[in-house]
């Protein structure tokens, strides 16, 4: 019997793993990064596209393929050259784009506030509030 207990107490003892680390977030971005990231991506797919049928898809990018032809590798330098010229053009004229939003939202806002101010001046005086 003894024997018994010293090989339960003597039995091997199996290390337990180590807690993993938590990962750490990255640190909130503003919305400004946001948005010019955004800009940024929709610059470079070219905005979005229209989809084609699914009947007529198949026929029509064999008419596409067959009816344009093959150019060199120095054109599409070119071509990439330029269309890079028209995503930065494109997000500048985005950002304009927004920033006129922006102007005009804080015009109707200021607008709204004005309003707002006067219609409860009407209440006050119409309730016999100071």
């Amino acid at each position: 019997m003894a024997e018994e207990n010293s090989e339960s107490l003597t039995a091997p003892v199996t290390p337990t793993p180590a807690a993993e680390p938590k990962k750490q977030r990255a640190p909130r971005r503003s919305k400004e990064q946001i948005a010019a990231e955004l800009a940024a991506k929709q610059a470079a797919k070219g905005g979005p596209k229209k989809k084609e049928a699914p009947s007529a898809s198949a026929s029509a990018r064999a008419v596409k393929s067959a009816s344009v032809p093959k150019k060199s590798e120095a054109p599409k330098a070119v071509s990439a050259a330029k269309s890079a010229s028209k995503a930065t053009a494109l997000a500048s004229d985005e950002f304009a784009d927004l920033l006129a939003l922006e102007e005009e939202n804080r015009k109707l806002r200021k607008a709204l506030a004005d309003k707002l101010r006067a219609e409860n001046v009407d209440l006050k005086r119409k309730l016999g509030v100071s």
